[in-house]
Parts: structure tokens; sequence; C-alpha cells
């Protein structure tokens, strides 16, 4: 499995965190109950796209040089 692979399945976690922290931001029955997993689901979210992001940027094969 190549590093890509790795990173792609970070920025997925990373959507679907974002997209559980907008449900209890906006969709949740009692939002004081849950703004901190509001909060903490849109901050791991944006976290682990930055990581996914700057892992693929990282991990590109340099061109050899002759």
């Amino acid at each position: 499995m190549k590093n890509s692979a790795i990173y792609y399945g970070v920025i997925a976690v990373g959507v679907i965190a974002l997209l559980v922290g907008l449900y209890y931001m906006f969709i949740a029955v009692h939002p004081l109950f849950h703004s901190v997993r509001a909060y903490g689901g849109l901050g791991a979210g944006v976290l682990l796209l930055i990581i996914g992001i700057a892992g693929m940027v990282m991990a590109r094969p340099k061109a050899s040089a002759k």
C-alpha cells in the first residue's frame, strides 16, 4: 500500500468528522449539550484535512536526477 492511500484515508476521515461536527452544530436538538462535540468534530476534521493534504504534498515522489 502506498503512502498516498493512507493520506486519502485521513482526508476521508476528516471529511466525516466535519460532517459529524456540522450535524451536532445545526441539526441536534440540544445545542448547548452538543456544543463541545460540535466544535471538537469541526476542529478534528479541519486538523485531519490539513494533515492529509500536507502529507500528500510531502510524499510526492521526487524526479530522479541523472
